[in-house]
């Protein structure tokens, strides 16, 4: 069943807001209120080897507490069994299955409810491949249209491999999902509470600004590419560099600890 583990070298929108956040706010209301109210879905549970796994290679899964690590748990356990899965010249190891999933419920353990519903299908390629829709080569991208998420397994395994430099193709590709997802009508969107989005827009703004200037405090230059890029940026730094992240961008990380309802900085000092 480890086979696939010996591979693993995982050891170490600007404009008028007004309006927005009116029905924005309404939106976010009646969202947690149905979600509250919703029906779970079947509730699966991994099991021991499973957790073994997480515990010796999902480096977030181990600085845990025992509650937070059940709603890993939980989330890992979702996407495994409810995703379509697809190899694309690979074959699809279960290894694989649990670690991408690991990488999911790293950015959802705020939001043990969302299950990113919209993207039905996680596809996996051995290597960067050629992108049908850019003709570039990717090492992940996220098709809100067909709902699918693809990745990379060897530059999603490099990014585990590398868990201090920021660059995460596994939670970039996520926090794309995440935020298509908060804004696609399926019973599951706005999510993110739409005053904090905002702000994190708003904040979004002037930083992106100054990447472009060449003024960054932190961001690579990609980051200043779209709101989108942003985020998904942001996110890397979020779990990588959380510590270097609250240091030199205290009231941007402040909000996003506030979006995804956790803080990794605090994480690791526990």
């Amino acid at each position: 069943m480890i086979s696939m583990l010996l591979l693993l070298t995982l050891a170490a929108f600007t404009g008028n807001l007004a309006g927005l956040l009116i029905a924005s706010a309404v939106a976010w209301a009646l969202f947690s209120f149905r979600r509250s109210k919703r029906t779970a879905d079947r509730v699966y549970v991994l099991t021991d080897a499973q957790r073994a796994v997480l515990s010796k290679y999902a480096i977030h899964y181990q600085r845990l507490g025992q509650t937070d690590k059940e709603k890993f748990e939980r989330i890992v356990a979702h996407f495994v069994h409810e995703k379509e899965w697809t190899g694309a010249g690979i074959a699809m190891e279960p290894e694989m299955k649990l670690m991408i999933s690991a990488c999911a419920a790293q950015l959802l353990l705020g939001y043990p409810d969302v299950v990113l519903t919209h993207f039905k299908r996680i596809v996996v390629y051995p290597r960067s491949y050629r992108s049908r829709p850019t003709g570039r080569m990717h090492q992940g991208e996220v098709r809100p249209q067909a709902g699918l998420i693809l990745i990379s397994w060897e530059d999603f395994l490099h990014g585990y491999a590398h868990t201090r430099d920021a660059h995460n193709v596994g939670l970039h590709e996520m926090a794309h999902a995440l935020w298509f997802e908060n804004s696609i009508t399926n019973g599951e969107e706005n999510f993110l509470q739409p005053e904090r989005l905002a702000r994190w827009m708003d904040h979004a703004e002037g930083e992106m600004a100054r990447i472009r200037k060449g003024q960054s405090r932190l961001f690579r230059e990609y980051a200043a590419t779209n709101q989108a890029e942003f985020f998904a940026v942001a996110v890397e730094y979020f779990f990588e560099q959380p510590t270097l992240f609250h240091k030199e961008l205290p009231e941007l990380y402040a909000i996003l600890c506030g979006m995804l309802q956790q803080d990794p900085d605090k994480v690791l000092l526990s």
